[in-house]
């Protein structure tokens, strides 16, 4: 009701009515629809288009999607272990089978089992080897072996006790080591390399969804207003201040800087009968939200007025936030 184009007279703002209007009927269209519903929660708009699906049947339910989708995540994550150790391994066997070619027949015919050749296997290699990527042009190489020959045996492993324990216990120690030290790390920085680049690649993105945050925060003016004269009358919830993004705490770099927009129109016209409801959910989808910083760990900080006593909650993204609470009361000394 708040985007529908016959709500405002005004032509710019009926043409973004319009524009978000449509935007809501899509939605509705997909959230409608168990099946689409199911693919999108999953891949997200893309899936309904294209990736979703490929590789699920549309005759399957909601249900068998979920479990495809577990499944070919197991499979992605399978893939990219594989991708960053590159496990390699050698078993190498030698076999003596002399007896098989070098006798006569029939100079056994007569020896109990000597119409069997004797074959035997005198000698055995095992080796494995697990790379770690240090950075992107260096990788250090782990490897060990255990060998052995007419009962004789040997082995070498760098950083582990023993040839045996590497090639039963030792893969699993030597992946949660590598895992901790430096798998961890390089992930961590190749996040960070990824998510710059999706900043630069989704610059048009963003900038459509602040475009769409914008008009919707206009449209939203006249029904801001007579909610605020109705909670003012009865003493009821009034959004004096609210910010969303990310904060600047004592805990953040030096050169960081508090990346938020002004959201206090937006949860003002979601106020209803004195009450602020959002479910767990990320916000930066909430009408008149856009994400200011993608990537970034964002939070929802609301200073509001409640019976005449100011509250204020910092709420971190994801988690669900029910206002009026008597936890968020200030005191009178702060």
């Amino acid at each position: 009701m708040l985007y529908h184009p016959d709500k405002h007279r005004d032509p710019e703002l009926k043409r973004q009515a319009e524009q978000l209007f449509n935007l809501v009927h899509q939605a509705y269209e997909v959230l409608s629809d168990p099946q689409s519903r199911a693919i999108y929660d999953i891949y997200g708009k893309r899936g309904l288009d294209v990736e979703g699906w490929e590789v699920v049947e549309r005759k399957r339910s909601p249900v068998e999607i979920r479990e495809e989708f577990e499944r070919l995540q197991r499979e992605r994550e399978e893939r990219r272990l594989q991708q960053r150790t590159n496990p390699k391994g050698m078993i190498s066997v030698g076999v003596d089978a002399t007896d098989l070619f070098d006798r006569y027949e029939e100079d056994y015919e007569d020896v109990p089992g000597g119409g069997f050749p004797h074959v035997e296997i005198n000698k055995m290699h095992i080796s494995q080897s697990i790379e770690a990527p240090l950075t992107t042009s260096d990788t250090a190489v782990l490897s060990g072996s255990l060998s052995t020959h007419n009962g004789n045996g040997g082995g070498n492993i760098n950083l582990l006790p023993s040839a045996v324990f590497y090639a039963t216990v030792g893969p699993l120690v030597f992946y949660l080591a590598i895992q901790r030290l430096v798998i961890r790390p390089y992930v961590r920085a190749q996040k960070e390399q990824d998510l710059e680049k999706h900043r630069e690649s989704s610059a048009s993105d963003i900038a459509r969804k602040r475009q769409e945050a914008e008009s919707a925060v206009l449209l939203m003016q006249e029904s801001v207003r007579r909610i605020i004269e109705t909670e003012e009358s009865k003493m009821g919830l009034i959004i004096l201040n609210a910010w969303y993004g990310k904060f600047v705490t004592d805990n953040s770099q030096k050169h960081e800087r508090a990346k938020v927009i002004d959201v206090t129109v937006p949860l003002q016209c979601l106020v209803k009968d004195s009450k602020l409801i959002l479910t767990e959910a990320t916000k930066s989808g909430l009408p008149g939200f856009y994400d200011p910083c993608v990537g970034e760990e964002k939070s929802l900080k609301v200073l509001y007025q409640f019976q005449g006593v100011m509250h204020q909650v910092l709420s971190p993204e994801g988690e669900a936030l029910r206002i009026p609470k008597q936890s968020h009361r200030i005191d009178a000394d702060t």
